[in-house]
Protein backbone atom coordinates (compact mmCIF):
# COMPACT_ATOMS: atom_id res chain seq x y z
CA UNK A 1 0.00 0.00 0.00
CA UNK A 2 1.39 3.63 -1.25
CA UNK A 3 2.48 6.02 1.88
CA UNK A 4 0.30 8.91 2.68
CA UNK A 5 3.54 11.13 2.07
CA UNK A 6 5.77 10.57 -0.85
CA UNK A 7 8.41 12.78 -1.87
CA UNK A 8 10.62 13.20 -5.23
CA UNK A 9 12.94 16.06 -7.02
CA UNK A 10 11.62 17.03 -10.13
CA UNK A 11 12.43 20.63 -12.01
CA UNK A 12 14.39 22.23 -9.21
CA UNK A 13 11.80 21.52 -6.95
CA UNK A 14 11.20 19.59 -4.34
CA UNK A 15 7.80 17.46 -4.76
CA UNK A 16 5.27 15.91 -2.26
CA UNK A 17 2.61 13.53 -2.93
CA UNK A 18 -0.20 13.37 -1.03
CA UNK A 19 -2.46 10.32 -0.91
CA UNK A 20 -6.35 11.11 -0.69
CA UNK A 21 -9.29 8.96 0.73
CA UNK A 22 -10.32 8.36 -2.49
CA UNK A 23 -7.62 6.53 -3.99
CA UNK A 24 -5.79 9.69 -5.78
CA UNK A 25 -3.06 11.48 -5.22
CA UNK A 26 -2.67 15.59 -5.27
CA UNK A 27 1.00 17.11 -5.58
CA UNK A 28 2.85 20.57 -4.13
CA UNK A 29 6.46 21.28 -4.07
CA UNK A 30 8.64 23.95 -3.02
CA UNK A 31 11.79 25.19 -4.65
CA UNK A 32 14.95 23.80 -3.94
CA UNK A 33 17.86 25.21 -1.80
CA UNK A 34 20.71 24.12 -3.78
CA UNK A 35 21.74 20.38 -5.03
CA UNK A 36 22.65 17.58 -2.99
CA UNK A 37 19.23 17.43 -1.12
CA UNK A 38 18.19 14.39 0.25
CA UNK A 39 15.09 12.78 -1.12
CA UNK A 40 12.96 11.88 2.50
CA UNK A 41 10.56 13.36 4.82
CA UNK A 42 13.17 14.74 6.71
CA UNK A 43 14.80 16.54 3.86
CA UNK A 44 11.70 18.20 2.93
CA UNK A 45 11.02 19.31 6.26
CA UNK A 46 14.15 21.16 6.64
CA UNK A 47 13.96 22.48 2.95
CA UNK A 48 10.30 23.80 4.32
CA UNK A 49 11.89 25.27 6.98
CA UNK A 50 14.57 27.43 5.33
CA UNK A 51 12.54 28.75 2.48
CA UNK A 52 12.66 32.63 2.82
CA UNK A 53 9.12 33.10 0.59
CA UNK A 54 6.02 31.32 1.87
CA UNK A 55 5.31 28.45 -0.66
CA UNK A 56 1.98 28.80 -3.06
CA UNK A 57 -0.87 26.97 -4.33
CA UNK A 58 -0.66 25.34 -7.18
CA UNK A 59 -4.17 24.25 -7.88
CA UNK A 60 -6.39 26.65 -10.48
CA UNK A 61 -9.76 27.48 -8.68
CA UNK A 62 -8.99 25.69 -5.41
CA UNK A 63 -11.99 24.55 -2.69
CA UNK A 64 -11.87 27.32 -0.56
CA UNK A 65 -12.29 27.08 3.65
CA UNK A 66 -12.06 29.75 5.96
CA UNK A 67 -10.70 29.19 9.69
CA UNK A 68 -10.56 30.99 13.04
CA UNK A 69 -7.79 30.53 15.32
CA UNK A 70 -8.56 31.60 19.43
CA UNK A 71 -5.99 32.29 21.52
CA UNK A 72 -3.96 32.44 18.34
CA UNK A 73 -0.51 33.73 19.64
CA UNK A 74 1.48 34.81 16.71
CA UNK A 75 -0.35 31.40 14.47
CA UNK A 76 1.72 28.55 14.35
CA UNK A 77 -1.03 26.35 14.46
CA UNK A 78 -2.72 28.47 11.75
CA UNK A 79 0.45 27.96 9.80
CA UNK A 80 0.39 24.33 9.97
CA UNK A 81 -2.90 24.00 9.31
CA UNK A 82 -3.02 26.58 6.42
CA UNK A 83 0.46 24.38 4.93
CA UNK A 84 -1.44 21.20 5.22
CA UNK A 85 -4.51 22.63 2.82
CA UNK A 86 -1.86 24.31 0.96
CA UNK A 87 -0.57 20.81 0.09
CA UNK A 88 -3.72 19.31 -0.98
CA UNK A 89 -4.73 21.96 -3.13
CA UNK A 90 -7.34 23.88 -0.35
CA UNK A 91 -7.39 27.37 0.27
CA UNK A 92 -7.58 27.94 3.55
CA UNK A 93 -8.31 31.73 4.89
CA UNK A 94 -7.66 32.78 8.41
CA UNK A 95 -10.62 35.07 8.76
CA UNK A 96 -10.63 36.05 12.75
CA UNK A 97 -8.28 35.47 15.22
CA UNK A 98 -7.44 36.92 19.07
CA UNK A 99 -4.99 36.92 21.45
CA UNK A 100 -4.45 38.93 24.42
CA UNK A 101 -0.73 39.27 24.08
CA UNK A 102 -0.23 42.31 21.74
CA UNK A 103 3.01 41.71 20.10
CA UNK A 104 1.44 37.97 19.39
CA UNK A 105 -1.49 39.47 17.99
CA UNK A 106 1.02 42.15 15.46
CA UNK A 107 2.65 39.06 14.51
CA UNK A 108 -0.51 37.24 13.45
CA UNK A 109 -1.63 39.69 11.49
CA UNK A 110 1.85 40.74 10.14
CA UNK A 111 1.55 36.59 8.87
CA UNK A 112 -1.96 36.23 8.19
CA UNK A 113 -3.19 39.89 6.44
CA UNK A 114 -6.39 38.24 5.09
CA UNK A 115 -7.63 37.80 9.29
CA UNK A 116 -9.23 40.71 11.39
CA UNK A 117 -6.83 39.92 14.46
CA UNK A 118 -7.98 41.18 17.79
CA UNK A 119 -5.97 42.25 21.05
CA UNK A 120 -8.30 41.57 23.61
CA UNK A 121 -9.78 39.35 25.94
CA UNK A 122 -11.87 36.58 24.38
CA UNK A 123 -14.26 37.17 27.07
CA UNK A 124 -14.97 40.66 24.90
CA UNK A 125 -16.34 38.59 22.10
CA UNK A 126 -17.57 35.53 23.90
CA UNK A 127 -19.11 35.60 27.26
CA UNK A 128 -22.44 33.39 26.68
CA UNK A 129 -21.94 29.69 28.37
CA UNK A 130 -23.03 26.68 26.52
CA UNK A 131 -26.51 26.16 26.18
CA UNK A 132 -27.44 29.58 26.43
CA UNK A 133 -28.99 32.34 24.34
CA UNK A 134 -26.78 34.39 22.09
CA UNK A 135 -25.51 37.37 23.90
CA UNK A 136 -25.44 41.04 22.49
CA UNK A 137 -21.20 40.58 22.25
CA UNK A 138 -21.60 37.57 20.55
CA UNK A 139 -24.67 38.43 18.24
CA UNK A 140 -22.00 41.41 17.51
CA UNK A 141 -19.26 39.00 16.23
CA UNK A 142 -21.20 36.91 14.30
CA UNK A 143 -22.83 39.51 12.57
CA UNK A 144 -19.06 40.52 10.61
CA UNK A 145 -18.35 36.85 10.81
CA UNK A 146 -18.21 34.85 7.48
CA UNK A 147 -18.83 31.25 7.37
CA UNK A 148 -16.17 29.25 9.57
CA UNK A 149 -14.98 26.08 8.32
CA UNK A 150 -12.20 25.08 10.94
CA UNK A 151 -11.55 26.05 14.26
CA UNK A 152 -8.27 25.91 16.23
CA UNK A 153 -6.87 27.16 19.22
CA UNK A 154 -5.01 26.82 22.17
CA UNK A 155 -6.02 27.64 25.42
CA UNK A 156 -3.87 29.23 27.78
CA UNK A 157 -2.28 26.38 29.64
CA UNK A 158 -0.35 27.41 32.65
CA UNK A 159 -2.68 26.02 34.91
CA UNK A 160 -2.50 22.03 33.40
CA UNK A 161 1.49 22.46 33.70
CA UNK A 162 2.84 19.93 35.32
CA UNK A 163 6.08 22.45 36.14
CA UNK A 164 3.15 24.73 37.91
CA UNK A 165 3.60 23.86 41.30
CA UNK A 166 1.12 26.55 43.13
CA UNK A 167 -2.08 26.08 40.95
CA UNK A 168 -1.77 22.50 39.53
CA UNK A 169 -5.06 21.40 37.79
CA UNK A 170 -6.82 23.93 40.36
CA UNK A 171 -6.49 27.10 38.08
CA UNK A 172 -9.47 29.46 36.70
CA UNK A 173 -7.23 29.75 33.23
CA UNK A 174 -8.51 25.95 32.93
CA UNK A 175 -12.31 26.69 31.91
CA UNK A 176 -10.75 28.65 29.01
CA UNK A 177 -11.18 25.79 26.48
CA UNK A 178 -14.88 26.38 26.90
CA UNK A 179 -14.50 29.40 25.32
CA UNK A 180 -13.51 27.02 22.39
CA UNK A 181 -16.90 24.89 23.06
CA UNK A 182 -19.14 27.80 22.96
CA UNK A 183 -17.37 29.37 19.53
CA UNK A 184 -18.30 25.88 18.32
CA UNK A 185 -21.81 26.02 19.34
CA UNK A 186 -22.34 29.34 17.59
CA UNK A 187 -20.64 28.65 14.00
CA UNK A 188 -20.70 24.85 13.90
CA UNK A 189 -17.46 24.39 12.07
CA UNK A 190 -16.44 21.27 10.27
CA UNK A 191 -13.48 21.01 11.57
CA UNK A 192 -11.55 21.72 15.14
CA UNK A 193 -8.65 21.50 16.69
CA UNK A 194 -7.77 22.45 20.80
CA UNK A 195 -4.05 21.80 21.87
CA UNK A 196 -2.86 22.02 25.29
CA UNK A 197 -0.34 20.24 27.94
CA UNK A 198 -1.01 16.55 28.63
CA UNK A 199 -1.72 17.54 32.12
CA UNK A 200 -5.07 19.17 30.69
CA UNK A 201 -6.48 15.34 30.93
CA UNK A 202 -6.28 15.65 34.72
CA UNK A 203 -7.70 18.51 35.71
CA UNK A 204 -9.56 18.82 38.88
CA UNK A 205 -12.70 20.94 37.06
CA UNK A 206 -12.26 17.85 34.60
CA UNK A 207 -12.55 21.39 32.16
CA UNK A 208 -11.72 18.41 29.45
CA UNK A 209 -14.20 15.91 29.80
CA UNK A 210 -17.05 18.76 29.78
CA UNK A 211 -15.36 20.10 26.93
CA UNK A 212 -15.58 16.56 24.99
CA UNK A 213 -19.32 15.68 26.39
CA UNK A 214 -20.56 19.14 24.58
CA UNK A 215 -18.73 18.63 21.74
CA UNK A 216 -20.32 15.52 21.37
CA UNK A 217 -24.19 17.21 22.00
CA UNK A 218 -23.23 19.30 19.20
CA UNK A 219 -22.69 15.81 16.97
CA UNK A 220 -19.05 16.15 16.63
CA UNK A 221 -16.92 13.25 16.36
CA UNK A 222 -13.89 13.68 18.59
CA UNK A 223 -10.11 12.03 18.40
CA UNK A 224 -7.94 12.40 21.11
CA UNK A 225 -3.96 12.53 20.58
CA UNK A 226 -1.40 12.87 23.20
CA UNK A 227 1.79 13.52 20.75
CA UNK A 228 5.56 13.81 20.88
CA UNK A 229 6.87 15.93 18.68
CA UNK A 230 10.08 14.37 18.01
CA UNK A 231 8.11 11.29 16.42
CA UNK A 232 6.74 13.24 13.54
CA UNK A 233 9.56 15.66 12.40
CA UNK A 234 10.30 18.25 14.95
CA UNK A 235 13.71 18.66 16.51
CA UNK A 236 12.28 18.72 20.38
CA UNK A 237 11.15 16.87 22.48
CA UNK A 238 7.48 18.45 23.06
CA UNK A 239 4.81 16.36 24.21
CA UNK A 240 1.25 17.81 23.42
CA UNK A 241 -2.19 17.23 24.03
CA UNK A 242 -4.18 17.91 20.57
CA UNK A 243 -8.15 17.12 20.11
CA UNK A 244 -9.53 16.71 17.05
CA UNK A 245 -13.37 16.71 16.12
CA UNK A 246 -15.37 16.32 13.37
CA UNK A 247 -18.70 16.97 12.10
CA UNK A 248 -18.46 14.20 9.57
CA UNK A 249 -17.21 10.63 11.31
CA UNK A 250 -13.90 9.74 9.18
CA UNK A 251 -13.27 6.45 7.34
CA UNK A 252 -10.19 5.95 9.03
CA UNK A 253 -7.80 8.26 11.48
CA UNK A 254 -4.57 7.09 11.49
CA UNK A 255 -1.21 9.19 12.62
CA UNK A 256 1.30 6.42 12.97
CA UNK A 257 1.56 6.99 9.01
CA UNK A 258 3.16 10.00 9.77
CA UNK A 259 5.98 9.15 11.83
CA UNK A 260 9.49 9.77 11.16
CA UNK A 261 11.50 6.40 12.03
CA UNK A 262 14.64 8.54 13.56
CA UNK A 263 13.95 11.65 15.29
CA UNK A 264 16.16 14.97 14.30
CA UNK A 265 18.61 16.46 16.00
CA UNK A 266 18.94 20.11 17.33
CA UNK A 267 21.77 20.53 14.58
CA UNK A 268 19.57 19.64 12.09
CA UNK A 269 17.54 22.02 12.53
CA UNK A 270 19.52 25.07 13.06
CA UNK A 271 23.14 23.74 12.01
CA UNK A 272 23.28 26.11 8.66
CA UNK A 273 22.89 29.18 10.94
CA UNK A 274 26.35 29.01 12.62
CA UNK A 275 27.58 30.79 9.99
CA UNK A 276 24.69 33.28 9.84
CA UNK A 277 25.87 36.26 8.20
CA UNK A 278 22.63 38.34 8.23
CA UNK A 279 21.38 41.14 9.93
CA UNK A 280 22.96 40.84 13.61
CA UNK A 281 19.32 41.77 15.30
CA UNK A 282 17.82 40.64 18.49
CA UNK A 283 16.32 37.69 16.28
CA UNK A 284 19.64 36.48 15.84
CA UNK A 285 21.72 37.45 18.40
CA UNK A 286 21.89 35.19 21.71
CA UNK A 287 20.76 36.54 25.07
CA UNK A 288 23.62 37.56 27.53
CA UNK A 289 24.26 35.80 30.37
CA UNK A 290 24.94 37.03 33.70
CA UNK A 291 28.44 36.26 35.04
CA UNK A 292 27.72 33.12 37.27
CA UNK A 293 25.94 31.71 34.40
CA UNK A 294 28.31 32.52 31.26
CA UNK A 295 31.20 31.05 34.20
CA UNK A 296 29.11 28.07 34.27
CA UNK A 297 28.76 27.64 30.21
CA UNK A 298 32.37 28.07 30.67
CA UNK A 299 32.92 24.85 32.41
CA UNK A 300 30.78 23.02 30.13
CA UNK A 301 32.96 23.67 27.16
CA UNK A 302 36.30 23.98 28.47
CA UNK A 303 36.01 20.73 29.97
CA UNK A 304 33.49 19.09 26.75
CA UNK A 305 30.29 18.44 29.49
CA UNK A 306 26.94 18.50 28.28
CA UNK A 307 25.45 19.05 31.84
CA UNK A 308 26.78 20.48 34.80
CA UNK A 309 28.67 19.48 38.05
CA UNK A 310 26.32 19.26 41.02
CA UNK A 311 29.22 21.60 42.95
CA UNK A 312 28.94 24.22 40.23
CA UNK A 313 25.49 24.91 40.66
CA UNK A 314 23.29 26.90 43.13
CA UNK A 315 22.91 25.10 46.87
CA UNK A 316 19.26 24.52 45.98
CA UNK A 317 20.63 21.79 43.61
CA UNK A 318 23.30 20.54 44.89
CA UNK A 319 21.18 17.67 45.96
CA UNK A 320 20.58 14.08 45.08
CA UNK A 321 16.93 14.38 44.19
CA UNK A 322 17.46 17.39 42.44
CA UNK A 323 14.80 16.70 39.79
CA UNK A 324 16.36 19.82 37.51
CA UNK A 325 19.32 18.17 36.29
CA UNK A 326 19.17 19.52 32.42
CA UNK A 327 19.33 23.04 34.09
CA UNK A 328 22.46 24.83 33.61
CA UNK A 329 23.39 22.31 30.52
CA UNK A 330 23.88 22.71 26.99
CA UNK A 331 22.44 20.43 24.36
CA UNK A 332 23.37 17.48 22.80
CA UNK A 333 24.52 18.21 18.61
CA UNK A 334 23.01 14.41 17.99
CA UNK A 335 19.49 14.71 19.60
CA UNK A 336 16.66 16.79 19.58
CA UNK A 337 16.40 19.57 21.69
CA UNK A 338 14.41 19.39 25.06
CA UNK A 339 11.02 21.74 25.02
CA UNK A 340 11.55 25.11 24.08
CA UNK A 341 10.08 27.51 26.95
CA UNK A 342 10.03 31.69 27.24
CA UNK A 343 13.22 30.98 29.01
CA UNK A 344 15.23 29.71 26.20
CA UNK A 345 17.65 33.13 26.37
CA UNK A 346 18.82 31.51 29.69
CA UNK A 347 20.92 28.12 30.23
CA UNK A 348 19.17 28.75 34.36
CA UNK A 349 15.82 28.16 32.54
CA UNK A 350 16.89 24.65 31.42
CA UNK A 351 19.17 22.92 28.77
CA UNK A 352 19.56 26.39 26.05
CA UNK A 353 23.61 25.91 25.82
CA UNK A 354 24.26 25.50 22.41
CA UNK A 355 25.71 22.28 21.53
CA UNK A 356 28.69 23.80 19.60
CA UNK A 357 29.23 27.57 20.51
CA UNK A 358 29.51 29.22 23.71
CA UNK A 359 26.64 30.67 24.08
CA UNK A 360 22.69 30.42 24.43
CA UNK A 361 20.09 29.47 21.07
CA UNK A 362 18.78 33.01 19.51
CA UNK A 363 15.15 33.80 18.90
CA UNK A 364 15.81 32.30 15.06
CA UNK A 365 17.36 29.08 16.58
CA UNK A 366 14.61 28.73 18.86
CA UNK A 367 12.42 29.33 16.20
CA UNK A 368 13.81 26.53 14.08
CA UNK A 369 13.53 23.95 16.93
CA UNK A 370 9.86 24.77 17.38
CA UNK A 371 9.33 24.07 13.60
CA UNK A 372 8.91 27.72 12.48
CA UNK A 373 10.09 28.73 9.05
CA UNK A 374 12.18 30.85 7.74
CA UNK A 375 9.10 32.86 5.63
CA UNK A 376 7.03 33.41 9.20
CA UNK A 377 7.88 37.11 9.71
CA UNK A 378 9.45 38.14 12.66
CA UNK A 379 9.12 41.68 13.05
CA UNK A 380 12.20 43.61 13.79
CA UNK A 381 12.61 45.53 17.02
CA UNK A 382 10.78 43.27 19.00
CA UNK A 383 12.15 42.75 22.32
CA UNK A 384 13.98 39.77 23.75
CA UNK A 385 11.79 39.17 25.51
CA UNK A 386 8.71 39.45 23.49
CA UNK A 387 10.32 36.88 21.03
CA UNK A 388 11.12 34.50 23.74
CA UNK A 389 7.96 34.58 25.45
CA UNK A 390 5.63 33.75 21.36
CA UNK A 391 8.55 31.20 20.17
CA UNK A 392 8.27 29.42 24.06
CA UNK A 393 4.35 29.30 23.83
CA UNK A 394 4.17 28.00 20.66
CA UNK A 395 2.74 24.95 19.15
CA UNK A 396 5.02 23.39 16.54
CA UNK A 397 3.38 23.83 13.20
CA UNK A 398 3.78 20.33 12.19
CA UNK A 399 1.55 18.92 14.72
CA UNK A 400 -1.50 20.35 13.26
CA UNK A 401 -0.30 19.71 9.61
CA UNK A 402 -0.38 16.42 10.26
CA UNK A 403 -3.67 16.54 12.15
CA UNK A 404 -4.98 18.39 9.75
CA UNK A 405 -3.66 16.56 6.47
CA UNK A 406 -5.56 13.47 8.05
CA UNK A 407 -8.80 14.83 8.58
CA UNK A 408 -8.95 16.79 5.70
CA UNK A 409 -7.02 14.50 3.01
Amino acid sequence: MPKIEEYLIRDNSFVKRILKRDGSFIESSIPLSGSGVEVSPSGFDIEWLKLKHRPTLSVANPKKLNLVDLFCGMGPMTLGVVEAGRCLGLEITPVFAVDFETDAANHYRQNFPSARVENCDIFDFIDGNFGEDISEKEKGLLKDLPRVDFLIGGPPCQGFSDLNNHTRRDDPRNTLIFRMVRFAELTQPEYIIIENVQGIRHDKKNALGVAKKNLQKLGYHLHDNLLMASDFGVAQNRRRYLLVATKTDLPSYNLSEYARSAPTSCMWAFGDLMDYDGVKDTFNTPATLFQVNQRRLDYLFEHGLYELPNHLRPKCQQSESNRYTSVYSRMYPDKPAPTITSGFGSIGQGRFGHPLVNRTITPHEAARIQFIPDFFHFIPGTKRVSFQKMIGNAVPPKLTYILALEILR
